[in-house]
């Protein structure tokens, strides 16, 4: 098991959704850090959620420097050479040490080409899809505002043989970590076509590692996670989805050993 892993693997606990701010609150200063400390990179992120700006936050707001972005996105924008592309294509990709999608908004072929191409060509991707997203808060599903509530990215799933399932748990633990997710799905072998990643299922397979050509992939059944309100949190589901994310980035973007 590669150094950088944060958590030790564990069976899927799952249990009845408990709010984080119901937890007793963790007395530390300072939440623990979002990002690993690493030599700077050229980072790609998208996502259909709010990251960039923040939640509710319109044009006006940006301009009277209210914006309030997203604690992934903050510290990795202070850390490293943060993109935040409109499409994905060969140029969006040059020299991205690794690639982040959270939820991401509909990708067209040609998008869905580039990214397996980065990939095979030894691209590292962290990718967030969830079959059922709850937040941003307060967003109707109909409310062209608001994100995607149910991850389309099935094809490329199903290019590397994987198939997103919701299995319609209200939340779940990853084992003792404490890592919260909410409405998380789950990943099967797609059933009548093998395809040619080869994954590796954690948690239960809310969690999947797959190795593409020259690439990596580790793919998370559930965007939730992320939820802003979670990671504010300083008790037990803030701290740990906070480590839990550290883990996931230390793994993609250290060097690899031996």
């Amino acid at each position: 098991m590669r150094a950088g892993l944060a958590l030790a693997a564990a069976s899927l606990a799952v249990t009845a959704c408990v709010p984080a701010s119901s937890e007793q609150p963790d007395r530390r200063a300072e939440p623990s850090p979002i990002v690993p400390s690493l030599p700077r990179q050229k980072i790609a992120l998208m996502s259909s959620l709010p990251l960039v700006y923040g939640a509710g936050v319109d044009m006006a707001d940006v301009i009277a420097g209210k914006a309030d972005p997203h604690p992934l996105h903050a510290a990795l924008a202070a850390a490293h050479d943060l993109v935040v592309p409109d499409a994905l294509d060969a140029a969006a990709l040059k020299d991205v040490r690794l690639a982040i999608l959270v939820q991401p908004r509909a990708l067209g072929p040609g998008e869905l080409v580039a990214l397996d191409d980065y990939v095979r060509a030894g691209g590292r991707l962290l990718l967030f899809a969830d079959p059922q997203l709850d937040w941003p808060h307060g967003v109707g599903l109909a409310d062209p505002r608001g994100p995607l509530r149910t991850s389309l990215i099935s094809p490329l799933l199903r290019h590397w043989g994987l198939e997103l399932q919701n299995p319609g748990i209200e939340s779940a633990r990853l084992g003792k970590s404490g890592v919260l997710l909410v409405h998380p799905g789950k990943f099967g072998a797609l059933q009548g076509k093998s395809g040619d990643g080869s994954c590796r299922p954690a948690f239960d397979s809310s969690v999947v590692r797959c190795s593409i050509g020259k690439g990596r992939a580790v793919i998370v059944a559930d965007a939730d996670l992320l939820d802003p309100e979670i990671l504010a949190n300083r008790a037990v589901s803030g701290s740990a989805n906070r480590t839990f994310i550290h883990g996931l980035l230390l793994e993609l973007m250290q060097e690899d050993s031996g």
